[in-house]
């Protein structure tokens, strides 16, 4: 085979030509990985390491809120976290564009945070008959994160964020909340499963304090008003499809 060789000009307008001809600089990568992240983060479906994907559970449909969200501290936090609750808050509705705010005083919520001692949020979440492996070990030294939230139909009704301070580690202690309590809003706002390989504050780890891009985008897809309310996997990922890109959030 003849090889040719393009250098200065010649190089620049091949490699123009060639972006033009695939469309520009413009890829589907981007879209693909984010559908891959919504199936992993919405439905649960991912590939681990070994190229093993998940199969999906047809009884998992879209679910997210769809009347206002209105939370509320059951008993009052030190004042920084009360205000990281507050920006989380407000953070999540400008992703999602749904109603979420702290209750009015004297109002009634549908997500209560409960932030204090470990060893009486163990208690309370025996009490609700919760899973606590692996809670009751650790939750004296490092403290834990740990939420739940009931649906019916595709719509999430009502919800519960723990957030148990051991106070071991104060240099971490802020950067460490911060990451229990917006990977437990994501669980509590419809990502409903762990991030195995997406990029993702929903990983089981909770070493990422803040939302990612990747976070961004499906969220705002979760809420899109497009997708059909208790849809199917394969409904939504269909219409996901035709759905443009989240250019703000993939910067």
């Amino acid at each position: 085979m003849r090889r040719i060789y393009l250098r200065g000009p010649a190089l620049i307008c091949a490699l123009i030509a060639a972006l033009l001809q695939s469309g520009g600089c413009q890829s589907t990568h981007s879209t693909d990985a984010t559908v891959r992240a919504f199936d992993e983060l919405v439905f649960g479906v991912s590939e681990n390491a070994e190229g093993e994907v998940t199969a999906a559970d047809p009884a998992i449909r879209l679910t997210r809120w769809q009347r206002p969200l209105r939370a509320h501290f059951a008993q009052p936090p030190p004042e920084p976290v009360a205000a990281l609750g507050v920006a989380v808050l407000a953070e999540l509705a400008a992703i999602t564009g749904h109603d979420l705010a702290m209750a009015a005083p004297g109002s009634s919520a549908n997500v209560a945070l409960v932030y204090g001692d470990p060893a009486l949020l163990v208690r309370t979440m025996r009490a609700m008959g919760a899973r606590i492996e692996g809670y009751e070990a650790s939750s004296a030294v490092y403290g834990f994160c740990w939420s739940t939230h009931w649906h019916a139909a595709g719509e999430i009704r009502r919800a519960v964020v723990y957030i148990a301070d051991a106070g071991a580690m104060p240099d971490e202690k802020p950067g460490a909340i911060a990451a229990c309590l917006r990977h437990e809003m994501g669980h509590v706002m419809g990502l409903r499963f762990h991030a195995e390989r997406s990029y993702s504050v929903m990983a089981a780890q909770r070493s990422l304090r803040d939302y990612t891009a990747t976070d961004r985008q499906v969220l705002r897809l979760l809420y899109d008003p497009a997708l059909p309310a208790n849809g199917t996997r394969d409904q939504v990922l269909n219409r996901l499809g035709d759905l443009p890109p989240d250019q703000e959030a993939a910067r």
